[in-house]
Formats: structure tokens, sequence, C-alpha cells
């Protein structure tokens, strides 16, 4: 990242983000020195549960904007992200989905750094619960960087292919080049499960991360990974614990925002950065997404509403927020997550027990009938179905569509149609790989995607 970002984050952080830092006299006011100083960094929601890449999802497949929406847009920037173009991120603008992530990092280090030098609480429990929170948020971080700026993970090619740069120290004058695809897939592995045994079962907040998140997103790295086995495990650690489903018929359909933000669930909450094309007055849903809504299916009401022309817009975010759509991790993804494994490793049984379980709670009561499919291949896609349907604009469809193309069986090719031009992004192409922002080519030297 630009070094004025780093110190710009880390001075807002310290200097703005509680009361209590900012009582303090002389130097102490920028410079945390307790257990709960450094907590307070990291209960900086504007920054530990924001900053979700939402250019991934901009790019993908769930709506479409008309040539009215687009011709407004700037010329290079959201207009050329909608149609996986060249100038994607304008020069000098704060590209959150870089820059945000890296001022993420850069506090999750402060913070580590910062509790090597304090002797107050060590070993108790508010010391390792802040020590793993900064891991979990730092392994997380690392991994959402790569699932838009680095390609979907090979294993055959993961040690040539270009990972990100790792930052692991708060230096801001430390230049990190690009570490390889696999040396980003085993640190965030490896932060993520070093958090694991500092972290409370359950957190104090959904805002906070715990041991039901941090098996919860293992559990969507390895099905990312194509380890269907270890994505099962986390599965069922993080079900074992947590595994409550919001009933959608309690859920009334009225008003442009159904949802509670902190709603059952929820399993920590986040955010995408706020992005104009993924607005829910002037983006509208694919239709052919729409229509495979049945009647009965509650979503159908409380996921969207018609727009004065007939249009169908998105309403059904848990964000909270009309402005900004959720990134968090629910438990209806670790049971779709869970389902579709299983669906693969040929266990039916298991997998229609999952996806029955969800769906019992978005039918109207007494609707759904269960499933019963007998086929490994049609369970599958159904699952597959089901998971598009059910996690529509939570960040998740580019990570989708990414793995999914390496099946013949499931990729897609994506199509716009804008001002009579006809625009495809093919499966596997190199454009499902995000430039780097320019300025960070420029102040680091670090090696650009090819596109």
């Amino acid at each position: 990242m630009p070094k004025h970002l780093l110190y710009i984050s880390v001075l807002f952080v310290l200097l703005g983000c509680t009361k209590k830092l900012d009582t303090k006299p002389d130097q102490s006011k920028t410079v945390p020195q307790t257990i709960g100083d450094f907590q307070a960094l990291l209960d900086n929601s504007d920054i530990i549960n924001a900053f979700i890449p939402a250019y991934g999802e901009a790019a993908a497949d769930n709506y479409y904007i008309t040539d009215a929406r687009f011709n407004a847009l700037p010329l290079n920037g959201m207009r050329q992200g909608y149609i996986w173009g060249d100038d994607i991120f304008p020069v000098n603008d704060f590209i959150s989905d870089w820059s945000g992530n890296y001022i993420r990092i850069n506090l999750c280090n402060l913070v580590l750094n910062g509790m090597s030098e304090i002797s107050e609480g060590v070993g108790s429990s508010a010391y390792n619960n802040l020590q793993g929170s900064a891991l979990f948020v730092r392994g997380m971080s690392f991994y959402l960087l790569s699932g838009i700026f680095c390609k979907p993970y090979d294993s055959a090619t993961a040690v040539s292919d270009l990972g990100i740069p790792l930052r692991l120290s708060p230096d801001v004058k430390k230049i990190y080049q690009r570490a390889n695809l696999k040396e980003t897939y085993d640190r965030v592995l490896s932060d993520l499960k070093d958090a694991i045994p500092l972290l409370p079962r359950e957190p104090l907040n959904k805002l906070r991360p715990s041991k039901v998140s941090a098996y919860a997103l293992l559990s969507r790295i390895y099905l990312g990974l194509g380890n269907y086995a270890d994505a099962i495990k986390y599965a069922d650690s993080s079900l074992a614990i947590y595994n409550e489903l919001l009933d959608y018929n309690t859920v009334s359909d009225e008003g442009n925002l159904p949802f509670e933000k902190f709603n059952s669930d929820v399993i920590l909450y986040g955010i995408l950065s706020p992005f104009a094309l993924l607005s829910m007055t002037s983006s509208y849903i694919d239709t052919t997404l729409y229509k495979q809504f049945e009647e009965n299916d509650l979503r159908k009401s409380l996921f969207f509403r018609i727009g004065l022309a007939g249009q169908i817009l998105f309403k059904g975010t848990y964000s909270g927020d009309v402005f900004v759509q959720f990134g968090g991790i629910t438990v209806p993804e670790v049971l779709l997550t869970r389902a579709e494994c299983n669906a693969r490793e040929g266990k039916i049984s298991a997998a229609m027990s999952d996806l029955n379980t969800l769906l019992r709670k978005r039918w109207k009561s007494g609707t759904y009938i269960d499933l019963a499919l007998g086929d490994a291949q049609v369970a599958l896609k159904k699952i597959l179905d089901e998971r598009r349907k059910e996690l529509i604009f939570r960040g998740l469809r580019w990570f989708d569509l990414r793995r999914l193309n390496k099946d013949a069986r499931f990729a897609k090719k994506l199509t716009r149609k804008i001002n009579g031009n006809v625009y495809e992004l093919l499966p596997n192409s190199p454009r499902y790989v995000f430039p780097i922002p320019e300025e960070e080519i420029v102040s680091s030297g670090i090696q650009q995607n090819v596109r």
C-alpha cells in the first residue's frame, strides 16, 4: 500500500477510534499501552468489519444496469469494471478492495507487535482473545485480497503463481514483494489456525471473531481449495458451536430493509466496500435468477422488490444499511458449504439433510417438502443453485464463479450488453484477476497482474 495511506490509517485509528485513547495525556494519546487500548483498535468496526472486497461482486452475474446508468458512470473505474475492461482503478483513488484490507492488516500487525511489549495480563482470556482476533483478521484480510488480486488456487501451479505482499510488520517503510500463491495460502491458514485456540467459543458480539467464525472461514477456504474433507471438518466444528437459523416466516417483507442487522443467521458481521454498481435502487436483478425463486419461497419477497417500471431490485441485505451490502459469515453459508462438500464426496443423505434444514426456514410454513435426491450429481447441481440464491450479494458469487470455472460442468461465460455492444468474460479468463492499483506498483515496485 502507498505509505501515506498507511500513516493516515494508523493515525486515524489511534486518534479517533475511542474516547478512552483521546483522554490520555501527551504521547499516550497516540500510543496504545494496555490490553484495553489494543482491544479498542480491533473494535473499530469502520475498519475491522468493513472493506470486504466489492469489485468481484460488481463484476459478477447477479445483476445488470441500463445503458443510461452505464453512460452516467465515469469513463474509467466503475464503467470499466462493469465490462471487465482495463482501466478499472482510477489513478490516485482510494481503492478500498486493496488499500482497505492493507489498512486492516497493518492495524493487526500494530496490535500483535505492541502486545509483545506489554506485561499486563499475559495469558489471560482478554490477552488471548486480542491476539487471536488480530491473527484472525489478518488471515481473513490476506485471504480476501487473494480472491481478487490472485489467480484461483491450483496446487499444480501455486508455487509459480503470484500471491500478495504478506505484510507481517507494522513498519510502514518496509517494502514487501509478492509472495507466491502457495505461501499466501499457507500464511492465511496458519494465521487462522493459530487464532483458534486463543479465541472464545462464541463472541461477545457479532462484530468480533470467535472459534465459530474461524472454523466457518476455514471451511470456506478449504472449499475453494477443493479440499472437501477439511471443508466438512471445519464446517462441523463451526456448526457444533453455533447453528441457529433465522426462520423467514417470522420476517415481514414490508419495507426496504426486512432483515435486522445482527439477526440469528449472522456469525460474523461485515460489509462490502460501498460501491455504486451494487446500488439497491439502480442495479437490477438478473431476471433468469429471479425466476428460479418459487412462489412459496419467502426469499422471493424478502430479497426483492419490484420497481415502478417492473425492474427487480434487491433489498435482502443483512447489512442494516441501504447503501452497503453484507459481506460477513453466516450459518446458511456454512450449511451450504457442508452440503456441497458432502455431495461431492458422495454422501447424498448428509448433503440433503443440510439443504432441507435450510430450506424449511426459507419457505412458507407447511409448504416445503423435503428433497430426497438419489443421484450425487443432481444433488450437487441443486445445492449450487440454492447457494447462488441464498448468498446473493454477499461478496461470494465471484469466489464461486472462479472456483466453479475449473469444472466444465459448471463453467459459465458471462455476458454484458451495453449500448449495442456485447462484452464477454470467458471461464478462466485472466480478467478474473483484478489489476493491482497502479499507485501501489509505482510505490513498491511489485509485479502487476497480466490481464
